[in-house]
């Protein structure tokens, strides 16, 4: 397909270089993309940084390493001046902001003031506690002064949500629903060269609870959960605990004769590693008390994995329950329990919910369909290029 003659201006807030960075290669197949990001490896391994068509800026030199409070509060300060530049020296014809930051109070009016048309996907509609203590509490006052502000949501053209409730959650703020768009959180196609490298051993099989440890993610509900299935299948059942959180917050949950069958992996897990964690998986579990969206669902079926989530945001709303995976009521560890069980102990079910799971990320869910929805978003304001 030949390219408009536009440029987009891509622009990761910070969290979601995996997610913007591939977007911008399939962007990239319409459009010039210049794209403002972190992480040279992340880049890399998505194949933003060496295609053709991007223009690559990273930023990450410039901020403090690690996830301390001081080192999330300062970083926003530290991005201010790279982003100005950027912003106000670079040739582009339309701006898409990704994620929440303050900085879109100065950005989004002197984008205005060049008359540029400003997209913006938000991957979380809501205000929940991400953190625990002041931590949690600053993270819910930024989403909610970004996504609930009427007037920074009036100037921008498009606002792209990953689920039709978190459309109408926002329409229920104020925001007009001719403004916002539904499109899926497109698959994880990148890591796949990496698994074919692999071999999978089905003797490590396991259930699977995959991402950053936070209090909204239902860890709870899934141990007790858990427990509850190790009554019944004995050593028939594992469970496998990925991503980096609080060892306090794990502690608390944890029983000593838990850890029998439980092994919890705590910390930043590379991407080099993710393949072959998904790969012997038996399928993933989201037992999330609250959410928007999860990313992990498009993981997983990119992997061919069944999911089974509760009915919280717009999770549910991309698992056909019994086709793709099942949907259990949110904190109900009893519902949970049985369908673990259910796929546990149905092996070839399992096998045909993730074949089915992966053909609905091809049909519905692939990079090339959604990039293909987002192009089409800009083409409206291309005549204005050709006047």
């Amino acid at each position: 397909m030949e390219k408009t003659k536009s440029t987009v201006l891509l622009i990761d807030s910070g969290g979601l270089s995996h997610y913007t960075s591939y977007l911008a290669v399939g962007l990239s197949k319409y459009r010039n993309i210049i794209l403002y990001g972190f992480s040279d490896e992340q880049y890399t391994l998505t194949g933003a940084a060496k295609e053709k068509g991007i223009k690559f800026y990273n930023m990450g030199k410039w901020l403090p390493k690690g996830d301390s409070l001081l080192a999330s509060a300062i970083r926003p300060f530290l991005l201010f001046f790279p982003l100005l530049k950027g912003i106000a020296t670079t040739n582009y014809d339309i701006v898409h902001i990704q994620g929440h930051s303050y900085l879109f109070f100065l950005f989004v009016p002197l984008l205005r003031l060049k008359r540029k048309p400003i997209y913006w996907t938000m991957h979380d509609v809501d205000f929940r506690p991400t953190s625990p203590g002041i931590r949690g509490r600053l993270e819910s006052l930024q989403v909610r002064l970004l996504c609930q502000n009427e007037w920074l949501t009036r100037k921008v053209n498009a606002i792209v949500v990953h689920g039709t409730k978190l459309k109408y959650a926002l329409v229920s703020m104020g925001i007009s629903e001719n403004k916002i768009v539904v499109i899926p959180h497109f698959d994880y196609g990148y890591l796949l060269p990496l698994s074919s490298k692999m071999d999978s051993d089905n003797s490590y099989e396991y259930v699977l609870l995959f991402g950053k440890i936070k209090p909204y993610k239902g860890v709870e509900t899934l141990l007790e959960a858990a427990r509850k299935v190790r009554k019944k299948l004995g050593n028939k059942f594992r469970v496998i605990i990925a991503g980096k959180g609080s060892k306090t917050f794990l502690d608390s949950l944890l029983r000593t004769d838990d850890l029998e069958y439980i092994h919890i992996q705590n910390g930043y897990i590379p991407d080099i590693e993710i393949p072959k964690l998904f790969r012997n998986a038996k399928f993933l579990v989201l037992p999330y008390i609250d959410a928007s969206q999860s990313g992990v669902v498009s993981l997983a079926y990119t992997f061919s994995k069944p999911v089974i989530v509760s009915n919280v945001g717009s999770i549910a709303e991309y698992v056909e329950h019994g086709i793709t995976g099942l949907v259990f009521e949110s904190g109900d560890t009893e519902q949970l329990s049985n369908y673990i069980e259910e796929l546990v102990q149905n092996n070839d079910k399992c096998i045909e919910m993730g074949k089915n799971a992966h053909q609905k990320m091809i049909n519905e869910m692939s990079l090339g369909r959604c990039s293909a929805v987002i192009n089409q978003l800009y083409t409206q304001h291309d005549y204005q290029l050709n006047r």
